[in-house]
């Protein structure tokens, strides 16, 4: 195999199994929810992320990453800091709005996920840092989310078009929402849509008004890319298809 030369190679290899039980918890606190760094994807599944419907995206990402032997052993922070375009967890961790505590010995910081994320393999992170825990603000009732992920492959799916949403719902209005995909702009890594977001908030819940959005507002933010893999257009048209998908899954968990 060809290394990849943008890639480069480190000087140094640091070890975290011996902290690993330190880093590797779920926890309910006053500010969210707190998923340590070492966190396995395994044992996010055996978590209550996995029993309430607010977090139902965690149980179609759970599904869809690649092998229980790779579940068993990938870690919620190994993930993330891999920040390329075919993360899941990622896509699916900005549509719950979640921030990440970093620590190194000179203090620790806040830093919004999608401010963390620079540019694919690239992120704010710096040599003397490791990511402490993910925090994510609990979800109100009434609230849910999904996870779509296609390609040609039934195992280790990288995604022509990944997505997530997260929809709140308040007498059947849309209170807040939530859309992410691979990519929405130039940048190689998962984003929010922000413009498609901002369209939908407050307006009565339909299939209609969801239509409308991934076919007419969706497009007008998204930038999508040909290459060996399919087509940008083939890739636009399967982006509207896992918004309508995402959102219309989200309202029906809701609704129960």
């Amino acid at each position: 195999m060809i290394r990849d030369k943008r890639i480069p190679t480190p000087k140094y290899l640091v070890d975290l199994n011996a902290i690993k039980k330190e880093l590797a918890f779920i926890e309910k606190k006053e500010d969210g929810i707190h998923i340590g760094a070492t966190t396995t994807l395994y044992e996010i599944s055996q978590s209550f992320l996995h029993k309430d419907k607010r977090f139902a995206g965690f149980v179609d990402v759970f599904k869809l990453f690649g092998t229980m032997a790779l579940r068993m052993e990938a870690t919620i922070a190994g993930n993330i800091v891999s920040a390329t375009q075919y993360n899941d967890y990622i896509t699916l961790l900005l549509v719950y709005d979640a921030k990440l505590r970093i620590k190194s010995i000179d203090g620790e910081r806040i830093v919004k996920l999608e401010d963390f994320l620079i540019d694919k393999r690239k992120v704010d992170l710096k040599p003397n840092e490791l990511i402490y825990e993910v925090i994510i603000p609990e979800p109100p009732e009434k609230s849910s989310s999904s996870f779509y992920k296609f390609d040609r492959r039934r195992l280790l799916i990288a995604g022509v078009v990944t997505g997530a949403a997260f929809l709140h719902l308040e007498d059947n209005k849309i209170a807040d929402v939530r859309i992410s995909f691979d990519m929405v702009r130039e940048k190689r890594i998962p984003a929010r849509a922000k413009k498609t977001e901002e369209f939908l908030k407050g307006k009565e819940f339909s299939e209609e008004i969801i239509v409308k959005a991934a076919e007419e507002v969706l497009p007008t933010e998204m930038e999508r890319v040909t290459d060996w893999w399919t087509t940008a257009e083939y890739r636009m048209d399967m982006s509207k298809v896992v918004l309508k998908r995402n959102l219309l899954r989200a309202y029906e968990r809701i609704k129960g």
